[in-house]
């Protein structure tokens, strides 16, 4: 895929709800059961819901820096404070988040979903048991006003991966609208492989592998070291 085809091929016909498979579902627990969930073991006790409207990028990467610290104590107040902030504007572009990871002493490799080779990248990304992903895709949900859907960009964190039925979970951190759940991996490469306006150029997804990162830097106990 180009990315002038991304431009003009955001999946109109998929509509998230309809798509998603809670996890406290009897049905969303037996595919949790056989799935293969070693990041979710490590991700799920420093999970917390986003603070702020456009907080998705900052809540994930909060949630991984924790996880992945030797003495966790990130907060999204601080991580924007003294971190992100500078690389945002309501909200934030995937290679911005990569950015900030960096600061904070998480190396990542982006990937973009610009060509047809993805989806089986994707696969053998999300099966390495020392991979962290966080993916930034496209949504659509119903508006109040049928005419007018909601459209937007977000970041979710991968917490696991189920073979049998091709889906991955998703740690989403506006939880209180839309918690944990599952998503079928092709539904998710068509909602990355969209084009970013902001960033003109597409969608993806980083990887923060943790034997390169074997422990993360505490610089929000020093923030003048931010540059």
């Amino acid at each position: 895929m180009s990315i002038d085809r991304h431009r003009s091929c955001s999946p109109v016909d998929l509509w998230y709800l309809s798509l998603i498979t809670p996890l406290s579902s009897p049905i969303g627990q037996q595919i949790f059961a056989r799935s293969f969930h070693c990041a979710f073991d490590r991700l799920h006790p420093y999970f917390e819901a986003q603070e702020r409207n456009y907080f998705c990028g900052v809540a994930c990467a909060s949630i991984l820096l924790n996880a992945l610290s030797s003495s966790p104590k990130w907060t999204q107040s601080t991580l924007y404070s003294t971190v992100a902030q500078t690389y945002m504007l309501h909200g934030i572009t995937l290679t911005n988040l990569s950015n900030v990871l960096r600061k904070c002493g998480l190396s990542s490799i982006i990937r973009h979903c610009e060509d047809e080779t993805i989806e089986e990248q994707f696969r053998r990304d999300i099966k390495n048991e020392q991979n962290f992903l966080i993916v930034n895709y496209w949504r659509q949900f119903e508006g109040n006003d049928k005419n007018y859907p909601l459209r937007y960009g977000h970041f979710s964190l991968v917490a696991a991966f189920d073979e049998i039925t091709d889906q991955v979970l998703l740690l989403d951190t506006s939880n209180a609208k839309h918690p944990q759940h599952w998503l079928g991996v092709k539904q998710l490469i068509r909602m990355m492989s969209t084009f970013d306006r902001t960033a003109t150029m597409s969608r993806g997804y980083l990887i923060v592998n943790h034997t390169k990162n074997n422990q993360t830097n505490d610089l929000n106990s020093n923030s003048t070291s931010i540059k």
